[in-house]
């Protein structure tokens, strides 16, 4: 025994003081550190709040302040904001001026043989395979576009019917999940575009729609590629300049097609019979020749075709233009 016990319960007094007195200790230290963490935290959330209300003091020497405001250094000067486009100026005069300047030039480029050869052979081409490449998708088809022909499987394909719609439904899952109703519209047309020329065309009716589907689809897919000079500010297209390309492809694509079609409604020697090397017969020939439809029906379907993708222009031309009426009205 190390010192005086309790005769009641045998507690040794001096151990008790002991341990009450490191109890004490341990307490103070722990309301001690408490208030140091809330100090800390009391100048962080002021220095934060300094740091939001921009409270930082600033010096000015008598120097400057003896100078005059720029208000009063400006006082009598007249600015002229015409003499400078804004952004929004400036988009606005481009949706204006580009669409026809596009259409009208790519007109009078295919007029020019020297010009149509080379906007045929560099740019137009790969949207014309392409065209039979996607009407063979929609039909069921497997088809592997190349510059100057598509190869297009002899059997439909249920692999390729599986794999479109499962795109075409994420798209549609997408835009009812993101409220994009503009991408629901698209997916569902598509599918019903898919359903209908994979179960509705027989087998010979689906071919000659693909051969159809080089002219036709040229104006379709350059409609598309001109629509993306439209997109809003901030859109990627738009950011990276990429819509300038697109524009001049559409247009010459969509002009390529549309102005042979219309110049065979009065001659008929604009339409390309005959045969291609290394691919066979032209896809006009292919249509009277094999399929049997006949040359006014060709000519007819096309300029059609070009109608209502020039229709669809006019008409995105015209929304663009009103949405931007006060800006172009200064």
């Amino acid at each position: 025994m190390t010192g005086p016990e309790c005769p009641a319960c045998g507690v040794i007094y001096l151990r008790a003081e002991v341990r009450a007195a490191t109890r004490q200790a341990e307490a103070r230290d722990r309301e001690a550190r408490e208030a140091a963490q809330r100090e800390a935290e009391d100048q962080r959330a002021a220095l934060r709040e300094a740091l939001e209300a921009h409270t930082v003091p600033t010096f000015v020497s008598p120097l400057v302040a003896a100078q005059p405001t720029p208000e009063a250094a400006t006082e009598g000067i007249t600015f002229h904001p015409d003499e400078g486009l804004s952004d929004g100026a400036l988009e606005a005069r481009l949706r204006l001026a580009v669409l026809p300047v596009a259409l009208v030039g790519a007109w009078f480029a295919v007029q020019s043989p020297f010009f149509h050869f080379l906007m045929r052979t560099f740019l137009t081409m790969p949207v014309h395979e392409l065209g039979h490449a996607v009407t063979a998708w929609f039909c069921g088809y497997t088809a592997t576009p190349t510059f100057w022909v598509t190869h297009v499987s002899q059997e439909r394909s249920t692999s390729m019917v599986i794999l479109l719609s499962g795109l075409l439904g994420a798209l549609v899952w997408q835009g009812w999940k993101r409220r994009r109703w503009a991408w629901m519209g698209v997916g569902v047309v598509l599918l019903a575009a898919l359903g209908a020329g994979r179960f509705g065309l027989t087998p010979t009716q689906a071919r000659a729609l693909i051969y159809f589907g080089g002219d036709a689809g040229r104006m379709v897919l350059g409609t598309l590629l001109i629509t993306t000079f439209f997109v809003p500010p901030g859109h990627y297209l738009h950011r990276h300049q990429l819509r300038w390309g697109f524009v001049v492809i559409g247009a010459a694509a969509l002009m390529d097609s549309f102005e042979t079609w219309w110049s065979a409604r009065t001659n008929v020697d604009r339409i390309p019979f005959g045969r291609v090397e290394g691919a066979g017969l032209s896809d006009p020939s292919a249509l009277v020749d094999v399929y049997g439809w006949n040359v006014s029906r060709a000519i007819h379907w096309n300029v059609n075709v070009g109608l209502a993708c020039l229709a669809v222009l006019a008409a995105l031309y015209l929304v663009s233009l009103w949405r931007v009426r006060d800006v172009l009205r200064g």
